[in-house]
């Protein structure tokens, strides 16, 4: 097997010029101005995530040394770790293209803060499981020999794929990690990212090729929604990077603020019963059903009796005598709820025929706008919303601004007030 010298890329005028020519700089947010092609930018991980990834990090639980990441692309998350961090970092990158774009965003983010850590952090264009040489070219550069503190890797996997075997990722993670496991140590600090949509039998494959080269390694899985009924990111935490649970649910809103619930596995079970009028419905996050967690966040929830009508699909449905608990948990256990309300009616089906009962329906139990949260036709489900947008309309006259929504449930369908 050839062995590819790795190169240290430099972020000079050249490198520079390239990058502003192949991919301008650009913001997102609070984001530092960073080159990533349309490509990048559709697979990269964005910068509020990478750094709410870095903050859940304990700094204390990691030995010294400096941040790897073996596959960093673009270098979003490498930079975000090393400013969260205060830590230098090592990206390598296998793309010759790709190279020169993090080296430059490497060193933008320690510049903009003026930070100690840019000083020794370098970019290499190579193979990111050719350890030995890659650790030789690093030390030699910088006239230093840190040890590595943490390793994170997000590898490539195929594009527009909903499922894929662990081979198809690159670099494959059982080379990647036999490769580096003379210089992580006993008790390794790793972030290791895989595709939300593997499935059990796949992350237990995961499982096994960390404890076949680690022996009694502590893990946790994490799973990292923003909400929208999807798993955004899923993650392997291994060693000094676990948390102190199996498994942790991260909710990252839209103001930046992080909500986490941590706990052990337990599979949620539906206990499917007629709804009620006058009972509360709630169309949870499905990350919750996913990461095992939803049992976890029922009990911090709920105040009395409560049971699953569905656990399958992008809206899992909870069923609760009361409305859902006003505590010291409140923010967290409302950021993993999609919408929630007061079940006021019950209707049979949803269909164009059906629409101007359920609006007169609607608009008597005091509720001015319908959303349809439920399972239809995509190409239906536009023009039903539309529909019931303008029977509504024809209602303005009461005196309601209540906002409502259709949820679907074990008996039918469920015409539910918002609470206010």
């Amino acid at each position: 097997m050839t062995i590819i010298q790795p190169v240290v890329m430099f972020p000079d005028e050249n490198a520079r010029a390239y990058a502003e020519s192949t991919a301008p700089a650009h913001t997102e947010g609070r984001s530092p101005a960073l080159h990533v092609t349309e490509d990048m930018r559709r697979l990269a991980t964005p910068w509020s995530v990478a750094v709410a990834k870095a903050k859940l990090l304990d700094s204390n639980r990691l030995q010294q040394g400096i941040i790897l990441d073996p596959a960093c692309g673009s270098a979003t998350q490498l930079a975000a770790l090393c400013t969260t961090l205060q830590r230098p970092g090592l990206g390598i990158e296998l793309s010759g293209a790709v190279a020169p774009l993090a080296a430059i965003n490497l060193e933008k983010c320690g510049q903009t803060a003026n930070e100690d850590w840019s000083e020794n952090s370098r970019i290499l264009w190579g193979d990111g499981t050719s350890a030995e040489i890659i650790m030789q070219t690093y030390h030699q550069h910088i006239e230093q020999s840190p040890n590595i503190a943490l390793l994170h890797v997000d590898p490539a996997r195929p594009n527009d794929a909903q499922q894929h075997t662990l081979d198809e990722m690159q670099p494959r993670l059982d080379d990647l990690l036999n490769s580096w496991k003379p210089y992580l140590g006993k008790n390794p600090a790793l972030i290791l990212d895989v595709s939300p949509r593997l499935l059990d039998n796949q992350r237990t494959e995961i499982v096994d090729i960390v404890s076949s080269i680690w022996n009694n390694v502590e893990m946790t899985w994490q799973w990292l929604t923003q909400g929208r009924g999807r798993i955004d990111r899923l993650s392997l935490w291994v060693g000094g990077a676990a948390g102190s649970h199996q498994c942790r649910l991260v909710r990252l809103t839209k103001t930046g603020e992080v909500h986490t619930i941590e706990g052990s596995f337990q599979q949620s079970i539906a206990q499917p019963s007629n709804v009620q009028v006058g009972e509360h419905l709630v169309v949870a996050d499905p990350s919750l059903i996913a990461s095992g967690l939803g049992e976890s966040w029922r009990e911090m929830c709920a105040s009395s009796d409560t049971r699953w009508d569905t656990v399958t699909g992008r809206r899992p449905t909870l069923i609760s005598s009361e409305k859902i608990h006003h505590g010291d948990v409140y923010e967290k256990t409302h950021s993993m709820i999609q919408t929630s309300g007061e079940v006021v009616a019950l209707i049979a089906k949803i269909s164009d025929k059906s629409i101007p009962e359920i609006a007169d329906i609607a608009s008597r139990k005091g509720i001015s706008s319908l959303k349809l949260r439920c399972s239809l036709d995509p190409e239906i489900q536009p023009k039903l919303q539309s529909q019931m947008d303008r029977e509504l309309r024809q209602y303005s006259d009461y005196e309601s601004s209540h906002s409502g929504f259709i949820a679907e449930t074990n008996n039918g369908y469920a015409i539910c007030k918002e609470y206010n």
